[in-house]
């Protein structure tokens, strides 16, 4: 594992090495990462060759799992593959350069702004609104934008799995790993005792390829979290380790769920959820006519809820190994965790029930109040 100083030696390497010159990279300061990784903002010496005053460092160090490390090199082709777009549809920051075996990431720095996270709990009504409305409209540039390109993000892909043995399949595991959560999640709510009514239980298992495999595909992080959103100047989404083509349904859901996988201290409202989608529509629209048919917009996006709903149900499984350990009178750290994911599956539930009680086919009412049940019996 590298410390601060060789994370900073080894992206000024990648810098000469790529740029010319001697840069030198100074004033480090820590920013947020998910586990060990560690992230540095850096200001960067004057340097012709260089235009950039500051960049971040983004370093991932490798771990017992192989399935968790493969996730760097997913980052580094959604980064070059995001470099690569116009400016006007780019979602994030721009990839200055990378070391595969010291797993180091040098990327364009987006500023100080705020996280979607922050801005929507400081927010009053009005201004949550207009951060939905921009959030859509982001998204649906990003998913406009990358529509079509798949080919491009897969030849880059499989560039890079070429060169590293193995590395083709355990992609194609964490893949299949994303797949079968939704299932995972079916059995777990039955055997919490809880019926899944048959209507629900076919759109889960047709949802559960789609959300991957559908035929709206664009590019998207998938893994959206408020806490990966900054808002400087407009929306940056960072954190690409799950990121590749998907069904865009599966995001506008993902946010109307209120980010599954992500405690927020106050729900998306029915008036928000409206602003936002019709922000995302404006932008796909001309690319998938199919959205501005209001009933089939409903369904789909109803559908993806519960692709959610289940994929974060899959989590309950940790929650029940935690809970069955404090039976057995062991006292383990885990469960103050645990109970935060039954308060985000519940949360997820919720979601799914308010939205599908807006339809007005009667397979919407039986979701809502399945999903209802389901979020009681967690909370």
């Amino acid at each position: 594992m590298l410390d601060n100083q060789e994370i900073i030696a080894t992206a000024e390497a990648v810098l000469n090495n790529r740029y010319g010159g001697q840069q030198q990279l100074t004033d480090p300061e820590e920013l947020s990462g998910t586990g060990a990784t560690t992230v540095l903002r850096l200001r960067v010496a004057n340097n012709p060759v260089f235009p950039h005053r500051s960049v971040v460092v983004k370093y991932s160090p490798e771990s017992n799992d192989e399935v968790d490390d493969a996730a760097f090199l997913r980052e580094v082709v959604a980064y070059q593959f995001t470099t690569s777009l116009s400016e006007d549809v780019r979602p994030g920051p721009v990839l200055l350069g990378y070391d595969i075996e010291r797993r180091t990431l040098i990327l364009s720095d987006v500023g100080n702004g705020e996280t979607f996270a922050d801005l929507l709990d400081q927010s009053d009504d009005e201004a949550r609104v207009r951060l939905l409305r921009n959030l859509g409209t982001s998204l649906g540039k990003m998913h406009a934008g990358t529509a079509g390109a798949e080919t491009s993000f897969n030849i880059l892909l499989a560039r890079m799995l070429r060169s590293i043995d193995g590395a083709r399949e355990i992609q194609i595991q964490r893949e299949a790993m994303l797949e079968n959560r939704i299932e995972e999640g079916v059995d777990i709510i039955r055997q919490m005792g809880i019926d899944v009514p048959a209507d629900v239980a076919a759109v889960a298992q047709t949802v559960q390829v789609r959300m991957l495999h559908g035929g709206s595909r664009a590019f998207t992080p998938f893994d959206l979290s408020p806490d990966n959103i900054i808002f400087a100047e407009r929306a940056q989404f960072l954190d690409y380790e799950w990121a590749g083509f998907r069904d865009v349904v599966a995001d506008i859901a993902g946010v109307i769920a209120g980010f599954p996988q992500y405690i927020s201290a106050r729900p998306i409202s029915e008036h928000e959820t409206a602003v936002f989608v019709e922000a995302w529509v404006a932008e796909v629209g001309d690319v998938w006519p199919s959205v501005l048919n209001h009933d089939t917009l409903q369904a789909r996006i109803t559908a993806a809820l519960i692709g959610w709903a289940f994929f974060s149900a899959s989590l309950l499984e940790y929650v029940r190994g935690v809970e069955d350990a404090a039976g057995d009178g062991e006292a383990p750290e885990d469960e103050a965790e645990a109970r935060v994911i039954r308060r985000d599956v519940a949360g997820t539930f919720d979601a799914l029930a308010r939205y599908a009680a807006t339809g007005t086919e009667p397979t919407y009412a039986v979701t809502a109040d399945f999903a209802r049940r389901v979020a009681e019996q967690l909370v």
